[in-house]
């Protein structure tokens, strides 16, 4: 018996922590009219607070049951009066202070799981469940009964027949719903009796099962579209299981809208709703672009196939968070027209500044002819493209650098003792990102890839470019950057000089006296401007532009080559690669 006990509180405690990660996911809505006697229940979100004792507070609940079904098949139904505690396939609740509170070892509500509940008294109660958004049912459990409930349109309810017709392992098996007088009866006619939403019954699985519902939908990460703070793209994937064509309606809805976030300072702050896009591709007219999912989109699934649509976030359309750790959510309703209905939790981040390591590509299209007596200023069009990479770097002053190389890096995690166990250790600081330009400290981080069984930073360098330190720059990433480059003529890394030719080598014939400027080599600069525009120059849609993405126009003012200034203009665009906003881990 000890044994038995154990492993049952064992599991409700695995079942606690094993949903500990839905603690920061979407918030929604869930009401529940509980009827005198016994209730059948599916949780469709993870109550906030889960602990049992604090959710029924005020609810005359007379117990709580759970079916475990890793524990035993279930070949016969049982009427719940017939239930008794510590019966090895039932974990289950009593409140404090009743006869068999002693004998509890259910603890907490877990979404996606159906729940037999005893209310008390002679009145309905109506159970109003509020925390984060679980999409997912449980698995099956084959050949047996299973306790289960389905995300079906409360609007529009299927049929038992109609919902379960594509599953060979559902369709025609027997179904228990609970009637009134809390006994388990079969549905004598699945043709007409409809699925109630948040209901939940006993439903046979004959041989193994997947089945989710005649519409599924499947996402990039996950069972939501969480893209975090950088994550710019992800694909839904709408799945239907019959044989029949279905109509799918996606429509954004505001988490907000419909529960206010608990005051709880272990949540994120919430930021408002996310502004999320779909992937339009004009075959007909050869053009794509990503229009906004501010209304809602109606696609088409062919028969027993997939419909891919790919979305993503605008974080530019998301007012400026008051702070980094506040969250954007939304939630994403999934119908099908038939009674398939799903509410698919939607997140993102967006960045408080636009502080940290930006590189991309600049692509020079203009040259000034020098030599022109007419014109030796305005840019012409050159006979082919010049690319070259740039780097530039913001800290959280808003102080821009151009950097000819960066090394990217970590600070190694951090353990201290564990005060409740001194032979243990446990996490004091995790390992962070390290952005290092002097590479006289590279020996104090370790890198971040492996190769050859060594540790390696990720160096990120731009050849066109010949100095050392950071290069600063005036101005802002919303306007323009400038900075002038000087090349002195005696640099090593000066064009004009190679150590090896004695022609550029800045010696005299005998190797032994050091030339001045103008013999062999010469200083030059190399004036850079880099205007940032609202919108990508060519026109091209980016569903992160002015967040993640950012460019514009590029100048540039050479002189010291020619007896003649050279102009050069193209565009660039630079991608955020990494949100740390120091140089060096500020030890320079």
């Amino acid at each position: 018996m000890w044994t038995l006990r154990m492993s049952r509180l064992l599991l409700a405690a695995a079942l606690m922590a094993g949903f500990s990660l839905y603690a920061s996911a979407e918030y929604a809505t869930q009401r529940i009219w509980l009827q005198p006697g016994w209730n059948s229940v599916f949780f469709e979100v993870q109550p906030e607070p889960r602990d049992c004792q604090a959710l029924f507070k005020g609810v005359p609940v007379a117990s709580v049951w759970v079916w475990n079904q890793r524990f035993t098949s279930v070949q016969y139904v049982r009427d719940p009066s017939e239930l008794e505690p510590e019966q090895p396939e039932w974990l289950t609740y009593f409140p404090e202070g009743t006869a068999n509170s002693f004998l509890t070892d259910l603890f907490a509500i877990t979404g996606g799981e159906s729940y037999l509940i005893e209310l008390g008294g002679s009145e309905p109660v109506e159970l109003v469940v509020q925390g984060p958004l679980f999409a997912r049912s449980k698995p099956w459990l084959s050949n047996s009964f299973n306790l289960m409930g389905f995300h079906v349109d409360p609007g529009a309810p299927p049929t038992f027949a109609d919902y379960f017709a594509s599953s060979g392992a559902h369709s025609g098996q027997a179904v228990f719903r609970l009637d009134g007088a809390g006994g388990w009866q079969a549905i004598a006619n699945p043709s007409t009796e409809r699925i109630v939403n948040g209901e939940a019954y006993w439903i046979y699985c004959e041989g193994n099962s997947q089945f989710v519902g005649p519409l599924n939908y499947d996402t990039s990460i996950g069972s939501g579209l969480r893209f975090g703070g950088f994550l710019r793209e992800q694909t839904l994937e709408l799945i239907n299981d019959t044989d029949v064509s279905k109509v799918v309606t996606l429509d954004l809805k505001s988490a907000s809208a419909e529960i206010s976030r608990p005051r709880d300072a272990t949540q994120p702050p919430l930021g408002g709703q996310v502004a999320l896009a779909y992937f339009n591709l004009n075959v007909a007219e050869k053009r794509y672009e990503w229009e906004p999912l501010d209304s809602p989109l109606t696609v088409t699934v062919e028969p027993e196939s997939s419909y891919f649509i790919k979305l993503g976030v605008q974080r530019n359309a998301m007012p400026d968070p008051d702070s980094k750790e506040a969250r954007f959510e939304s939630i994403l309703e999934i119908k099908d027209g038939t009674g398939s209905f799903f509410r698919v939790p939607v997140s993102a981040q967006k960045a408080v500044s636009l502080a940290g390591l930006w590189s991309g590509t600049v692509g020079i299209t203009l040259v000034s002819e020098a030599a022109n007596p007419e014109d030796s200023v305005t840019p012409k069009p050159a006979s082919s493209e010049f690319q070259f990479r740039v780097i530039v770097h913001m800290d959280d002053t808003g102080q821009a650098n151009l950097l000819q190389r960066v090394l990217v890096m970590q600070m190694a995690a951090t353990f201290i003792p564990d005060p409740d166990d001194p032979e243990l250790t446990i996490l004091d600081e995790p390992a962070r990102s390290v952005l290092i330009t002097d590479e006289t400290l590279v020996s104090s981080f370790p890198g971040v890839a492996e190769i050859d069984g060594r540790m390696v930073a990720r160096r990120i360098s731009s050849p066109v470019f010949g100095f050392n330190e950071p290069q600063a720059m005036l101005g802002s990433f919303t306007t323009n950057l400038t900075t002038t480059v000087t090349m002195p003529f005696d640099d090593p890394l000066n064009p004009f000089v190679h150590r090896f030719d004695p022609d550029h080598d800045n010696l005299d014939e005998r190797f032994e006296v050091d030339l001045t400027e103008g013999i062999e080599s010469w200083t030059f600069q190399r004036e850079i401007t880099m205007s940032f525009e609202p919108d990508d120059p060519e026109g091209f849609e980016f569903n992160s532009w002015g967040e993640e993405i950012i460019g514009g126009t590029y100048h540039e003012r050479v002189t010291g080559v020619h007896k003649n200034s050279i102009y050069t203009q193209g565009i660039f665009r630079l991608t955020r690669v990494s949100s740390v906003d120091i140089l060096n881990d500020g030890l320079k």
